[in-house]
């Protein structure tokens, strides 16, 4: 109920929703994989229920890019974030009680036609040496997928992927 009168409210403003992503990258058994998610939002996003995600979620009002992406990595996954990279950020500037950070994403995306009207950033992460367990009911299942079998996909069934990531991905 409440995420339903938070996506009304949203679909009714005029502005695009910050979000960050995050790519989690492991090697297992001498080749690389890839974290991905079958997002599960029925009722609030039967269009893109079911594709394969990485996890994101929006920026919550002050929060920095760095704290958003922990809190939704472990939200979704369960899993703590122990290295973000690119790390490269300046210090926190507050010189009237206020705070801003510079910083430099891995790359940024965008949705610019369909479903909500997001631009986020997008970090490669680590993540403890444990396996993921979804968290909540917005994701159903998290298996790790080589690059080469993800590339595949991509490149030959894009529409099992959100829309909103497949560039991210690809890049």
């Amino acid at each position: 109920y409440f995420m339903n009168r938070i996506d009304k409210i949203i679909d009714s403003l005029d502005v695009s929703i910050a979000t960050v992503s995050a790519i989690i990258e492991r090697n297992h058994n001498g080749k690389n994989e890839i974290l991905v998610q079958t997002r599960w939002k029925p009722e609030i996003d039967p269009k893109y229920s079911g594709t394969l995600e990485i996890p994101a979620g929006w920026i919550g009002k002050y929060e920095s890019v760095y704290d958003a992406l922990k809190r939704e990595v472990f939200e979704e996954t369960g899993l703590r974030v122990l290295k973000i990279k690119p790390d490269i950020k300046t210090k926190i500037y507050s010189p009237r009680d206020d705070g801003a950070l510079a910083f430099v994403p891995f790359c940024c995306q965008q949705q610019i036609k369909g479903s909500k009207s997001c631009a986020g950033f997008v970090f490669v992460c680590q993540i403890e040496d444990k396996e993921p367990i979804p968290q909540n009911s917005e994701v159903k299942e998290i298996i790790w997928v080589t690059k080469s079998k993800l590339k595949k996909i991509i490149n030959e069934t894009p529409e099992q992927i959100f829309t909103f990531q497949l560039g991210a991905l690809d890049y």
